[in-house]
Formats: structure tokens, sequence, C-alpha cells
């Protein structure tokens, strides 16, 4: 009975379905049916015919759709009809009335030009005369997504891996085996071998047979150290390795680079162009981050170019992460190669010169970095002219006919690498290990850091800028001692005398004389000039420096707005590069967000006002983005301080001040900041750029001409033109400057600027004279800790309102100031360095004359409290 139940069930389903299709198929017919215009055309044609059986009129539906349809269709030929006399109306207008131009996309000014006065043909070089350079920057994510565009299915989804597969397969020489062959690296085996048998030789005896089994035995394993180290030292660039990091290097800037990776057109144009030439290119970046290391390869292989061997410190020589550094061109280079037992090695020296000269005799592309490490203050340090020299070496000797030498810059919104307040206050640095690359690349990988610069200057002839230093004579002829002041003679020792104190390197062959060094060094000086020059500044760099100059009280949004805007425009007019662009409310909240809320605090709802923490480590955080375009306005900020110092003292005129006086104190203040700044490259004197400095507030009205501006012109023309003839003559004229003065400015304005402009170096002034007023005879470690410990407290009880003055790298460069006016000495004491106060400063007189020199610019003065 179930079973029939069941059945019966079943059936009745079947018919309901059957129904319900059945009723669905029909409705679709009638749709069908009644929508068809054949259809309807029937049932038209059908009761026009019953009509007419029934009396009516024939034809009336007939003709009265036709006419519907006619009038449709007579409707859309008027619209047309009026849309092309509108049109043909408005050609007419265009023609008739004024041309207005379309809008053009925004233009740089062109960046990272060789200098006009070293390297006037290079500068000339390298580009295409009838391509003019916008400035126009590329987006170098976006080079595969733009190349497969048109592709396949496959390519279109997979651009970048398409990418990567397809990008050139370079052939990298091994040069181990020939370095192993070479004379020199032989040579250097035997004396080491030689020295290490004589001391086997004391301790064992001597005795033919000892000496013969001895030698062997030490020269094994003399040349087992030597194949180690030089093992240790060479790359093993692979292009498959290349090609996967470049995969992985994608994946990851676009996760963390929010706002993409960029880089000027005008740059990868012109190193194509340069790389055709056959010359081994040199890329010398300013060094920020780690971040940096693939970066500028990553950067060269996607736009086609040849990717560089990479001069990498041996601290990032840590398992698995230093292996993919290595299969992408990094060799290892040790971090001090004399002061200790370890890094005294004299095969090591000999490996690594032997290595890099090897690599450049095979046409292949070199990296490194010339500030030594990554800068702790975010300005551009002094150079390390260590590899410099072997290159300059390189080409001395006849390795190498010429290099190309390529200034990198590279900037980030956010700093990948997180802040160096930590060491900044004194703490040591943390090593690089497996797990705390781990934990910093997962950290990055969720972080958003914004956008990121990579930019390449114009390459310059290493030959033409050996011939064009050759002919500057303001650096030959270096004095034994930097007289300590006021006895130095600034307007002629300056320039030479920076370059003196800098000149040295371990790895300086051997015999090499004062004006070689000299010049490597201000080679280097001459490269770091030009990358910081050409960096491009980030919306955070100009908002941190506004923040802490001009607005470090806090202020409104519109305020900081307008102040935000000023200054970016006043950068943009002195040809700097603005790495972002748009509304500049909508690029300052960027830069907010970019900050975060540990650095400013926002407050309020429509009438926010935005205030910098001045906490010691949010000063700190702050100024290492403020300091890109710190450096910008050092020397206008040097004449201001300078100009504040002259009209403090107790029987100075407050309104007017003499043209020597000014600049004469500013060459002091030059003199005291030479560790902090590089003021202008070295074919250039540094009294022309501070003169240069003067015209500029000048323009801004915060000195006025007293006499007419044709006759100061005249002046300074004649003045500059005396120095060169003293140069050569040694007889200078009559200093015509000697009349000329200025009286000082007392609108708003030219007060605000002259206190933005003492604010910018100010902190720098607050730490290097609490560091005269510490110094003492002592451990290194325990002066600094000292001299910390004595900011903190004058920050804590607000007799110093600048956090960002307690910072360990301006402390040391007052140390080497001190050192090298003769006032301390250095020196090591086991494994621990040690000061001791030279005579005659070791008295307290003594002490505070030459300190002095460094109180008197920290002045106090009514500007700072306004």
């Amino acid at each position: 009975m179930d079973t029939m139940i069941n059945v019966w069930t079943m059936v009745e389903q079947v018919r309901v379905a059957s129904g319900a299709a059945e009723l669905a198929i029909f409705t679709a017919v009638l749709y069908w049916f009644f929508t068809s215009s054949r259809v309807a055309d029937m049932l038209e044609l059908v009761g026009e015919r019953l009509g007419g059986w029934c009396g009516r009129e024939s034809g009336s539906l007939q003709q009265a759709m036709r006419a519907h349809r006619r009038h449709q269709v007579a409707d859309m030929y008027n619209k047309l009809d009026a849309d092309i006399a509108t049109r043909t109306a408005s050609l007419y207008r265009v023609k008739e009335g004024p041309v207005v131009p379309a809008p053009q996309p925004q233009t740089r000014a062109p960046q990272g030009l060789a200098c006009a006065r070293c390297a006037p043909n290079s500068r000339d070089s390298w580009q295409d005369p009838s391509v003019k350079d916008t400035g126009s920057v590329i987006n170098i994510l976006d080079i595969g997504r733009q190349r497969y565009a048109n592709g396949g299915v496959v390519s279109r989804y997979l651009c970048d891996v398409a990418q990567c597969c397809n990008l050139y397969n370079y052939d990298y020489k091994d040069v181990v085996p020939i370095v192993e062959k070479e004379e020199v690296f032989q040579r250097a085996i035997e004396e080491k071998t030689q020295e290490d048998l004589s001391k086997v030789n004391e301790e064992v005896g001597s005795g033919d047979n000892t000496k013969a089994i001895n030698y062997n035995t030490v020269r094994q394993k003399v040349e087992a150290h030597a194949r180690k180290v030089l093992q240790d030292i060479s790359s093993a660039m692979s292009t498959n390795v290349l090609r996967l990091v470049a995969w992985v290097c994608h994946k990851a800037v676009v996760r963390v680079a929010g706002g993409g990776c960029g880089t000027r057109a005008a740059c990868v144009e012109r190193l194509r162009r340069a790389n055709a030439a056959g010359l081994p290119l040199i890329f010398v970046p300013l060094h920020r981050s780690h971040f940096d290391y693939i970066l500028v390869t990553f950067t060269l292989y996607l736009t086609g170019l040849r990717p560089p061997l990479v001069a990498a410190g041996d601290n990032m020589r840590i398992p698995f992460f230093g292996w993919f550094l290595r299969g992408c061109g990094a060799f290892y280079i040790r971090r001090r190669v004399d002061g200790s037992e370890y890094n005294s090695d004299p095969i090591y020296k000999v490996a690594l010169r032997s290595y890099i000269l090897n690599s450049l005799a095979a046409n292949n592309n070199l990296e490194f970095f010339i500030e030594g490490g990554r800068t702790r203050t975010g300005k551009p340090q002094p150079p390390k002219a260590g590899i410099l020299s072997v290159i300059m070496d390189a080409y001395l000797d006849g390795t190498i006919d010429d290099a190309l030498l390529v200034p990198v810059t590279l900037n980030y919104d956010k700093l990948v690498d997180g802040n160096f307040v930590r060491e900044q206050l004194g703490m040591p640095k943390q090593m690089e290990t497996f797990w705390s690359a781990l934990r910093g690349i997962w950290r990055t990988l969720n972080t958003n850091h914004g956008s990121i610069r990579v930019d390449f200057n114009q390459p310059i002839s290493l030959k033409e800028l050996v011939t064009s230093f050759q002919k500057f004579n303001h650096y030959k002829t270096p004095i034994d001692m930097a007289p300590s002041p006021p006895n130095n003679n600034l307007a002629v020792n300056l320039d030479k005398q920076i370059l003196y104190n800098h000149s040295h390197s371990s790895l300086y062959g051997a015999d090499v004389t004062m004006d070689h060094k000299m010049m490597v060094e201000a080679i280097g000086r001459h490269l770091v000039y030009d990358a910081a020059h050409a960096t491009a500044l980030m919306c955070t760099n100009v908002v941190s420096y506004v923040l802490l100059t001009e607005q470090r009280g806090g202020c409104g949004w519109r305020q900081l707005v307008a102040a935000v805007e000023s200054r970016g425009e006043a950068l943009r007019n002195a040809g700097r590069d603005l790495g972002y662009t748009g509304d500049t409310a909508v690029c300052l909240k960027h830069a907010l967000d970019m900050l975060g809320r540990g650095l400013v605090r926002r407050e309020g709802g429509q009438k926010q006002t935005v205030k910098p923490l001045l906490s010691i480590p949010a000063s700190l955080e702050l100024s290492y983005y403020a300091n890109a375009v710190v450096a910008h306005y050092a020397a206008p900020a040097i004449l201001a301080t300078a100009l504040e110092s002259v009209i403090s003292q107790p029987d100075a005129d407050k309104d007017v001040i003499r043209h020597s006086s000014l600049v004469e104190a500013s060459l002091q203040l030059c003199e005291v900041l030479s560790q902090e700044f590089i003021l202008c490259a070295p074919c250039t004197r540094i009294e022309e750029k501070l003169l240069d400095a003067l015209d500029e507030l000048i323009a801004a009205d915060v000195l006025y001409n007293i006499q007419p501006t044709d006759v100061l012109e005249e002046e300074r023309w004649s003045r500059r033109f005396a120095r060169r003839l003293e140069e050569e003559d040694g007889d200078a004229p009559e200093d015509p400057t000697l009349h000329i003065k200025y009286k000082i400015s007392n609108k708003p304005e030219a007060i605000a600027e002259r206190r933005r402009l003492i604010m910018t170096i100010r902190p720098l002034l607050e730490a290097y004279a609490t560091t005269c007023r510490c110094l003492s005879d002592g451990p290194q470690k325990e002066f600094v800790k000292r001299t910390l410990d004595t900011l903190t407290q004058q920050h804590a009880h607000n007799k110093m309102s600048y956090g960002e003055a307690v910072s360990t790298d301006a402390i040391r460069n007052c140390m080497k100031l001190l050192r090298q006016w003769g006032v301390i000495d250095m020196y090591a004491e086991g494994k621990e360095r040690k000061i001791k106060i030279c005579s005659p400063y070791d008295n307290e007189q003594s002490l505070y004359d030459v300190c002095s020199n460094v109180y008197k610019f920290n002045v106090d003065t009514p500007l700072l409290t306004m």
C-alpha cells in the first residue's frame, strides 16, 4: 500500500512539473508572438482586411504605423543635423576667437645634470638634444603591465611573471681565479707567510729542518686563509636569482609603497645612452635604508640596464638573506679595514683591491655607498673615499680607460627601516640577524610607506673630473696642521682645510701623495653634493621642516596648509624636485598619516589644529625627515645665524651690518659646521656660496643695500677676481667690499624669515655648545653619555627646547672639530678609546677661549622667543 502511495505521489509531482514547464513554454511563445515585428505586421494586415470587410477605410492602421515610423526617423535625422550645425558653429568660433592651448602636464626642472664647471662634456653628453626633459616620472611597477597590455590572456594577467622571465640574461665573469693568480696577491701571501714563519721560529727555535717543515705548513695555512678571504668577498651574481628576486621585490614594493616607486624618465634614457659607450658604470648612492641594496638593482634591471656588483657591509652576510644578496650581485666588505687585529689583515686589503680592479677590467658595473653606512640623521654624510680611491688607482694605472660615475639618490615618504632614535640616544647598534631580518620584513610588509623615489644623476666621466680638478688650485699645497681659531685665515684656507682634514682612507695604496688624497676627497664630496642636490623632497620632508621651524608651537589647519604650500613653492623655484604633486591639503594629510600620531598631534573638528610632539624621541624622528630640507637651507641659515651673532654684541649696531663682518662670521660658522654639511661642490669656493646666499637674503628683503646695486655687483665681481689673482700672484689688492653695508629689515616677513633660518641649525649649535662645556679627560663612551645626560636634563627643565639636539652624531662631529683644532687628542688604550685635552688648552681659561668660537653663535636672541 505504501508503495502505491509513493508511486502516485511521484506521478503527481511529474504532472505538476510538466504542467509548469508547458505553462512556461506557452508564455514564451506568446511573448515572442506579440513582440516580433513580423507577427505585428501580420496582425496589422489581418486587421486591415477585417476592417475592409466590415466597411472601414482600408490601410488606415498600416498608414498610421508607417507615419509613426517616419516621424521617428525624421526626429533622429533632425537631431543629427542639429549636432552637426552646433559643432560647425563651435569650429567657426574657435577659428575666429583667441587660441586656447590645451592643458599641459606639470613639468619639473631638469635634475641631476653634471657640473658645468667640472664636467662640461659629460653635461652635454648622454642625452638627446631634440627631446626636451620635462622631468616626468615613471612608475617602474607599471613597466610590465604596459609592456604586456596587448598580449595574450596569460601574459596580461601574469604580466609581472612574464616580465621577470623575459628580462635580459647578462653574463658575469668570475674574477676569483684571476685574482688568485695575480702577482700582487701571491706577494701578499708570501709576506704573510714570512711574517707568521718568523713568529713560529721564535717560539720553536732555529734549525734548518724545522724551518723547511714550518714554511710548507705555514704557507698552506696562509693560502687557505687567503682563499677563504677571497671567497667571502666575492659575489655570485646569478640571472636566475635576479629574476626570482625581481619578481619577489615587485610584489613586495607593490605592498610596501602604496604610492609606487618612481624614477625620472630622462635619467633612464641617459643611462641607456651611456651604457652603449662600453665603459663601466659606477653607481654611487646615498645610503638611507637596507632596502637600498635591492632597490637600485631592481630599478636598473626592470628598466633594461645591467645590474651592478654591490659593495655591501659584512654585517649583511646573514643566513639565507645574505645568500640572496650575493646572488643579486653583493660582494661583502668589512666595515673597518684597519684598527683591530681582525681588520688589519694585509691579505684582505690586497684581495679587496684586486677583486674590485679585476671586476672593473671585466667591464662589470659597480655600486658602492659613498657615505659608508646609512645616515642616522637624514643629512648627507661626508664621503668615505676607500673604494673611490681604488677606482681612481684603476684609472691612473691604466687598468680601465675611463669610468662613468653615476650619483644615485633614494628617498621614502616613510623610512622602511623604522628610525634611528635608539642610536642617537647613545644605545648600541643592534646587529642584523636572521630573526631580526624576518621581523623587519614582516613589519615592513604590513606597513604602508607611501611613495619611493630612485633617481640617477647624469653619468660623469672620471677622466674629465681628474683633468678638471688638476686645474683647480684652491685645494692644493695642504697645510701641515689646521690652525686653531681665531688665527686661521678662513677666507684663504677654509676650502683647502676641509679637504685636508677629511682626506684619509685605509684603502689608499702605498706612496700616495697628499695631493692625490685630496683629489679623491674632492671628487667624493662632489658626488655627495650632486646627489644631495638632486634628491627628490617628499611631502614628509617638507612638512617636518615646516613643523620644526616655522610652526614649532603648532597652528591651525589652514595656516599649516598655507605654510607648506609656500615652502614647497619656494623649494620648487630654487630648482628642487618635489616628489609629490596635487592639492596641498591632500598632500599634507598624506604626510601627517605617514608621520603618524606618535610624531604629530591633530585636535579639533573643522577648526583642526596641528602640533608636533616635542619629546626627545619624536623630535629626533621628525628631524630625520626635516634634515633633507635643512641641508638645502644650510648656507642662508649660516648667514642668518652669523648676522644674529654679530648684532648681538654689546656695542654692535642693531640696524646696519658691514659686509666684511658678516662674511667673516659666516666663514667661521662654516668651519664649525664643516662636519655637518657639504655646502657646495669643491670646484666652488665656500665664500662664493655664501655670496650667493647673501643675494638670496637681499632678494627676500631680509637685508637692504645701502648703496646702489650696480656698484655692489661690480665690487663683488672685483673681489672674486682679486681672489683668483691672489692664488696666482700671492699679492692681493685692497678688498673693495670693506665699505659695503647692509640695512637689516624689521618687517614682520623679514623677521619671520630670519627666525626660520636661525631655527634651521639652532639644534646643532646647542649640541656643540654643550659638548664643549662637558669636555674633560677620560673614556670616550663616558664623555658621550655625560653630554647626552646634560642635554636631556636641559630639555627636561626647559633650559633647551630642542629635543633633536640630544644626538650622538652631533656630539661626535663636535669632537672631530675639536680634534682638528688641536684641542683634544683621541687615542686607544686596549679596546677602549679615550680623550685627552691637549696643551695649552688643559686649563679652564684657554679652553673657554677656543670654545668661545662655538658659544658666540649659540647666542640668545629675541627672535627665538617670539
